[in-house]
């Protein structure tokens, strides 16, 4: 049985989500009403709802409490081309340096 993990605004949101949990073995779903599409403006009205497994719920809710403190982190500035970076990137985008 699928339970409601999360509610976003947006199908492409919930994606970015839904790619984390596979990247840990979690089967998620999205469930949203937009009339199949035809009416996107309903996601940030009504939400888009991230579902997984009842057994991986706890799991699942870890993972996405990690992630959205890894984006609240501050900025950095690659120590090899001085290149500014948010805080939820752990590579240089412009000379591939890690963090």
């Amino acid at each position: 049985m699928f339970i409601e993990l999360k509610v976003v605004y947006s199908e492409i949101e919930a994606q970015i989500i839904m790619s984390h949990l596979s990247d840990e073995n979690i089967d998620s779903l999205i469930d949203k009403d937009d009339a199949g599409g035809m009416h996107p403006h309903l996601q940030a009205t009504q939400g888009v709802s991230i579902l997984v497994k009842e057994e991986d719920y706890e799991k699942a809710k870890e993972i996405i409490e990690i992630k959205d403190n890894q984006t609240e982190q501050s900025s950095w500035t690659c120590k090899k081309c001085n290149e500014i970076h948010q805080g939820q990137f752990k590579v240089c985008w412009n000379c591939g340096e890690e963090r």
